[in-house]
């Protein structure tokens, strides 16, 4: 997935995640990559999210949580941002 519309992508994003193999990373980005939100899967229902931007932190959440906090996180990091882009890695 190259670029989507970044309203309502934390719905997508999260749909995504879901849908992610154990081990996989999808990584949202701003336009100019310099604002990034990684999700890792690393169990059934453990996902890592690494933020880096305005805040560079760390997060160990189950898939309840997911949704809570990638929608905060996708208003603190792409706050102005028309567009992010989406990839898939191992």
């Amino acid at each position: 997935m190259p670029w989507i519309s970044a309203r309502g992508s934390d719905k997508i994003v999260y749909n995504q995640c879901l849908k992610l193999e154990q081990g996989k990373i999808l990584r949202v980005e701003s336009f100019k990559g310099d604002r990034w939100i990684e999700i890792k899967r690393k169990k059934e229902d453990e996902f890592e999210i690494t933020e880096k931007g305005y805040n560079t932190s760390t997060y160990i959440v189950s898939s309840k949580e997911l949704k809570t906090l990638l929608k905060r996180l996708f208003e603190m990091e792409f706050p102005r941002s028309h567009q992010v882009r989406i990839s898939i890695t191992s």
